[in-house]
């Protein structure tokens, strides 16, 4: 993996090596240059990174100068102290402009993705709004809790804290976005990415032709790429801020489906007087069954199992 590129400036030489930490790509570069550290100067060019589920990965990256001979012995004091931070591979400052010829591939660019920033509500606003049965309903069926103890906190936040805090969050969603445009890419799904977020959510919605390939069989494949979303966002440091995926209008087309799904169950618990276990459905899914049948004064409902096999079932109340 460790490869150089030379560059001639006058009688130096000026080479990037590459490595899987600073130290290896250092090691690499002294021995193809056949050279001791006191005969170079030593910069970082780029920190090695891990990636995330293995993209983004990038190996470290140091750039070597051979010194000349009558500066190598004048100088040598001088050389060794600045060779020590420049090798510390968690001190190192990133270099400005990595070398194109070594650079690693680009970045992922979420150009189809439109993202759509709209001003959060207030908390009081969302906690007076009667409920609605469209994406206000998805959102809480997607565990959409404020907590009053982080309210608390952000109320003795600063202006300037509150902001810094907005803004990485919007940087986080235009992550996840390039992210999850190139996910499903690799799929063989071309799509784009309306998003809607807020302090506490993020609502993604796919615009794709292939929408029955991208949902899965009951939703399958859209609510793994959901927990995988919410898996990035904790990664990033924003595990405050709830992802819901959505395509075409899927959440409220299957909201109305189970809300069916649990009356007919019901009725089928109160005519048979056996309970019925339904289908594994993940958690959001699940607390709208409860919340459909809590209400009802003839059965009652619980989960059974492990995820992702847990399960409701619908049984006579007692």
């Amino acid at each position: 993996m460790d490869a150089g590129i030379f560059y001639e400036e006058d009688n130096n030489v000026m080479t990037v090596f590459e490595g899987n930490t600073v130290e290896a790509a250092i090691t690499a570069g002294l021995k193809q240059m056949q050279r001791t550290r006191d005969q170079v100067t030593i910069e970082v060019v780029a920190e090695p990174k891990k990636g995330f589920l293995g993209l983004g990965k990038q190996p470290a990256q140091v750039r070597l100068t051979v010194v000349p001979t009558s500066a190598a012995s004048t100088n040598a004091p001088t050389t060794a102290t600045t060779v020590a931070p420049t090798t510390a591979p968690t001190s190192a400052p990133l270099s400005a402009d990595p070398l194109p010829t070594v650079a690693q591939a680009a970045p992922i660019v979420a150009s189809a993705a439109t993202v759509t920033t709209k001003p959060a509500k207030s908390k009081s606003a969302k906690s007076q709004a009667p409920a609605k049965k469209s994406k206000a309903s998805v959102k809480a069926a997607a565990d959409v809790q404020v907590d009053a103890k982080p309210a608390a906190q952000e109320s003795t936040r600063s202006p300037e804290e509150i902001a810094a805090r907005q803004a990485a969050n919007e940087q986080a969603v235009r992550d996840l976005s390039a992210y999850l445009l190139e996910v499903v890419k690799k799929l063989g799904i071309t799509a784009d990415l309306d998003v809607d977020f807020g302090n506490r959510y993020a609502t993604l919605n796919f615009d794709t032709a292939k929408q029955g390939l991208l949902i899965g069989k009951h939703g399958r494949t859209i609510n793994a790429l959901q927990d995988l979303a919410q898996v990035y966002m904790n990664h990033h440091g924003a595990s405050h801020v709830n992802v819901v995926l959505d395509v075409d209008d899927y959440r409220d087309r299957r909201e109305a489906t189970l809300k069916r799904l649990a009356e007919s169950t019901a009725r089928e618990v109160i005519a048979t007087g056996k309970q019925v276990f339904l289908d594994p459905m993940p958690s959001f899914e699940r607390k709208l069954i409860h919340a459909e049948l809590a209400n009802n004064r003839h059965v009652t409902t619980f989960s059974e199992g492990r995820d992702p096999h847990r399960a409701v079932v619908v049984a006579i109340r007692k």
